[in-house]
């Protein structure tokens, strides 16, 4: 019993560290969807209930509805009789079987009682399987658990930011400095639409975490390649979780734990995901940084010239004010100009993370760490459930 214990004590640890996956046979059929179950049931119910719209009221409303759900349940008691499972078993492994049955047999009901019967069936099939597909990647995937994990290393990061940017802003500041004092930029921002800034931001963005994540399954084969169990006992004994010290000579077998699609899949999430979160945090305060520069260093009349404009329009002014004695505005103009710098600031951070060795070491490393040590405990839990 306590083996089981401190097993599942280690599998919830993987959860929480957003890494599910490295769970061992972590499968849909036993760990996705009847934890689902609750929810599953809740649809279900919602299912039969709305399937006849306006066609009845009042008391033929009720007996219609009693009438799908005594249908519904037959159907559910004979299909757990056939799986040889108790009549009200809940299953404790939802198969194609229970799949198939969550997909059409809502859809019964409509196509016996409802008013557009064949539209009414195709849409409660079609909403079954994106609830189906929806399900299966928030609990496959731990987006719940990894979302409470991410407001942690955001709590984190931030409690770090100030560390964070010393180590930052000389590299980055270098180029965007110079832009932003560029006339040439604020009369570009100035002739942007507001789809065109959106773009040009979205674009910039865009080509960073698709830099990022190119990089990323070389990275993932470096960091779960140990040399021995010496080293992989060392990294376990650092990640802080629920498995107990192991000494190198009393392991034995392979220490290269081999990683599935899925597995790598969801590494490679959780990586994109904490380095990403750093260069939010980086290019959100490279723009707070410009926004308070730019309204003490860039007058009105300095962005009237620079913008080619008459004057400031009035639609353009998001405040104006006194500000420690120094009259300053706050414009569309270096809003957009401050968004602009901050997207490409977050690209060039990006690049420098995964390419730059000092970078790599400051920022990267760190980010991957966290994860290596997590497949190294994972090494370790494979290795005991095969000796049990």
């Amino acid at each position: 019993m306590a083996g089981v214990e401190e097993r599942e004590q280690i599998e919830r640890w993987f959860v929480r560290q957003g890494l599910p996956h490295l769970i061992h046979e972590y499968r849909a059929a036993t760990d996705v969807f009847t934890r689902a179950l609750p929810f599953l049931l809740l649809v279900f119910f919602f299912d039969v209930v709305g399937a006849f719209g306006d066609r009845f009221t009042g008391w033929a409303q009720a007996g219609i509805a009693l009438v799908s759900v005594a249908l519904i349940s037959a159907v559910a008691l004979l299909i757990n009789v056939m799986l040889g499972r108790r009549p009200l078993q809940l299953p404790d492994r939802v198969g194609a079987a229970e799949l198939v049955a969550f997909v059409v047999i809502p859809a019964i009901p409509p196509l016996l009682f409802g008013t557009a019967r064949l539209q009414a069936t195709i849409g409660v099939i079609v909403l079954n399987i994106v609830i189906l597909m929806l399900v299966y990647v928030v609990v496959g995937y731990g987006l719940v658990p990894t979302t409470v994990w991410a407001l942690g290393q955001t709590v984190r990061h931030v409690s770090q930011l100030f560390t964070l940017m010393a180590r930052a802003l000389p590299f980055v500041l270098v180029f965007s400095a110079f832009l932003f004092l560029n006339a040439e930029l604020w009369q570009v921002a100035s002739d942007f639409t507001v789809i065109a800034f959106w773009a040009t931001v979205g674009l910039l963005t865009l080509v960073a975490a698709s830099f990022v994540a190119l990089r990323i399954p070389r990275e993932i084969s470096e960091i779960s390649r140990f040399d021995s169990w010496i080293e992989v006992c060392a990294l376990a004994d650092e990640a802080r979780s629920p498995l107990p010290s192991q000494r190198p000579e009393q392991m034995s077998g392979d220490y290269q734990p081999r990683l599935s699609r899925a597995d790598r899949l969801n590494v490679g999430l959780v990586v994109l995901f904490n380095l990403g979160l750093q260069i939010l945090l980086v290019s959100t305060a490279i723009g707070a940084f410009y926004v308070v520069f730019g309204l003490f260093a860039v007058r009105e009349d300095t962005i009237v010239a620079w913008t080619s404009l008459q004057t400031l329009p009035d639609e353009d002014v998001l405040f104006r004010g006194s500000l420690f004695g120094t009259d300053v505005v706050l414009s569309v103009q270096l809003v957009r100009v401050v968004g602009f710098l901050a997207a490409f600031s977050a690209l060039q951070f990006a690049v420098a993370a995964v390419t730059d060795a000092t970078y790599r070491k400051e920022f990267f490393e760190e980010v991957t760490g966290e994860v290596r040590q997590a497949i190294a405990v994972r090494a370790i839990y494979l290795n005991r459930l095969v000796n049990e």
